[in-house]
């Protein structure tokens, strides 16, 4: 009786819809007294067709139940990624999931701070259960002393359960704290802090502009410290009676920080500190017994000064336990490389970026010792004189299983040759090599020693200009596919931004022959892709099909040019792959 009331409502209204749309939006709208048992049990052609009268809490409702199906919600998460920020603007992420979770923080962040959104995606929604829904969805939270969050997260949170939610789904928690809070409000804070990391799943925690004061108790609060009181606390007692210490908002019992201390965030980053707010850093690491990740960020860079401290304050603390994963960005001098790895004797992770070489730097010298290092990661921001800095790094590092190069520009009478010939000699333990904006237009022959010598499950060589010199650039694309073929381990191959155009149908012959690639993900991105290339390319793939399901990543090139012709060589490889596009093609 309700569906058939709404229809005739919209009829009376002279409402200008088809009667299929009448009757699909009157279905959305009474979905809570149908039930979703009873929606998914919907004939597959009117569930697609339901999509896009679904409001945000339906269609996360029935997203599990639609994808069982073979029904994909992107297009509808999509739209309402559109809806809430505005048309003109094209969505970055490309998955379902991301998309989701994208619509579900800018709804939550919307919520909090009191903004207006659109209508079109609140409708008829009640503000504490869209609220909710949102915060199932939330695995990064963004706190901020420019907000009034005491009067906005803590009572959206006292109306609903929604801090026992984020407990659960939280990982990542950022703190903008640019001046110290009043009493009260840090407290509030370091509450909040306490329940994400203490009781709930938060282990990476980051803080931008963060006053210097306020570090030693953000990491009490978060259970990095061992329950002692900072020398703030002490100063804040002489200065008048008494107060609650370190009690707790939102607690059952208001606990202490060692009556309730279960847990630690173990990853801490800071971004755009005062230098201050650095140095009091080097004073607590010592003592900061469960991190094993530290990130740090400063667009001014880090000075030779800066980086001697934190590499004693760094050897100082691995004398008890040792930190697995360090990265900074930037770093002004190479030598300073091989301090920090002295510092941290066992550190198995280092991601670093340098600001700039001098043509006079020499290469790193010191210890020769073999290093446990098993991932890498280096950047440059502007030109290098000579290739051999990273060489000697290398070479201690048999274990190294990840290598990240970008971006490492050299002169033109220097080659990249070298390191790749260091990787094949002294790396053959690498599974994934990713190389980024570097000129490996001479480098095939190295290339294919790399991939011959190591076990690799992912390469990445991304705007490396493969094939530029090569005067037969589809033979030597065939070199390349012939050792790839070789290499079963092999599940990732990123080659976006190489200009293959109309080469790319070289590729397909990774799954020809008796012994076919297990390749499970092709990403030929930003390579100038036309519909007759593609064309070409899906002929090619129908005549020697992949083996197992695979995932092709065609966006950012030429289709939206002949977009007929793009979309009839899209449903021929369709049945052969899932094919990733840009959302408005």
């Amino acid at each position: 009786m309700k569906l058939s009331a709404a229809i005739m409502s919209m009829h009376t209204n002279n409402c200008i819809m088809t009667l299929n749309a009448m009757c699909l939006n009157a279905v959305s709208e009474q979905l809570d007294v149908l039930g979703s048992t009873a929606i998914l049990g919907l004939p597959e052609k009117l569930l697609r067709e339901l999509l896009p009268y679904l409001d945000v809490i339906q269609l996360d409702e029935l997203q599990a139940g639609l994808n069982l199906k073979g029904i994909s919600t992107l297009s509808s998460w999509v739209e309402l990624s559109r809806r809430l920020q505005g048309r003109g603007k094209k969505s970055q992420v490309h998955t379902e999931q991301d998309v989701k979770q994208a619509v579900m923080e800018q709804i939550f962040a919307t919520v909090i701070n009191d903004w207006h959104l659109s209508s079109t995606v609140w409708k008829h929604l009640n503000t504490s259960t869209l609220f909710l829904a949102a915060a199932k969805s939330i695995n990064s939270l963004t706190l901020s002393s420019k907000h009034n969050f005491e009067v906005n997260f803590v009572s959206k949170c006292r109306q609903t359960p929604v801090l026992s939610v984020l407990e659960k789904t939280v990982t990542k928690l950022t703190l903008w704290l640019e001046k110290t809070e009043p009493r009260e409000k840090e407290e509030l804070l370091m509450g909040i802090i306490h329940r994400l990391v203490q009781h709930g799943v938060t282990k990476h925690v980051i803080l931008r502009t963060c006053e210097d004061s306020l570090l030693s108790k953000v990491l009490l609060a978060g259970g990095c410290l061992s329950g002692e009181r900072t020398r703030d606390d002490e100063e804040e007692d002489k200065e008048g009676p008494p107060a609650k210490k370190h009690k707790y908002v939102f607690c059952e019992k208001v606990p202490t920080y060692t009556e309730c201390s279960k847990r630690a965030f173990e990853h801490l980053e800071l971004v755009d500190c005062s230098s201050s707010l650095y140095w009091k850093l080097t004073e607590t690491l010592p003592s900061c017994s469960n991190l094993t990740s530290l990130t740090l960020r400063s667009h001014k860079g880090f000075s030779f000064l800066d980086v001697m401290f934190l590499a004693r304050a760094l050897k100082a603390r691995c004398s008890h336990v040792s930190l697995r994963r360090l990265s900074i960005e930037t770093l002004k001098c190479p030598s300073l490389l091989t301090d920090l790895l002295h510092a941290c004797p066992r550190l198995t992770e280092l991601n670093v970026t340098f600001e700039s070489f001098s043509a006079d730097n020499q290469p790193l010298t010191g210890d020769t010792g073999e290093l446990p290092l098993k991932r890498l990661s280096v950047k440059l921001t502007q030109q290098l004189a000579t290739p051999t800095f990273l060489l000697p790094v290398l070479r201690r590092c048999p274990c190294l299983a990840r290598l990240h190069v970008q971006a490492v520009r050299l002169q033109s009478q220097h080659s990249h040759k070298q390191l790749l010939s260091m990787l094949s000699e002294c790396n053959g333990r690498l599974t994934c090599l990713h190389l980024e904006n570097l000129n490996m237009s001479d480098c095939l022959h190295q290339i294919l020693n790399v991939v011959r010598a190591c076990k690799l499950e992912e390469l990445r060589l991304h705007d490396c200009r493969l094939l530029e010199q090569e005067s037969n650039k589809q033979e030597s694309l065939r070199l390349l596919v012939s050792a790839l073929k070789a290499t079963p381990s092999l599940r990732k191959l990123m080659l976006s931004q190489n200009r293959l155009a109309r080469d790319v149908h070289v590729l397909a012959e990774l799954f020809s022959g008796p012994t076919p690639s297990s390749v499970e993900h092709l990403d030929v991105r930003l390579n100038s892709i036309n519909s007759v290339d593609l064309m070409h390319f899906a002929e090619a793939m129908t005549a020697c099909p992949p083996p197992r399901h695979l995932t092709l990543d065609l966006r950012e090139n030429l289709g939206d040019h002949d977009k007929d012709e793009w979309n009839a060589a899209l449903d021929k490889l369709r049945p052969l792959c899932q094919t990733l596009v840009n959302c408005n093609m």
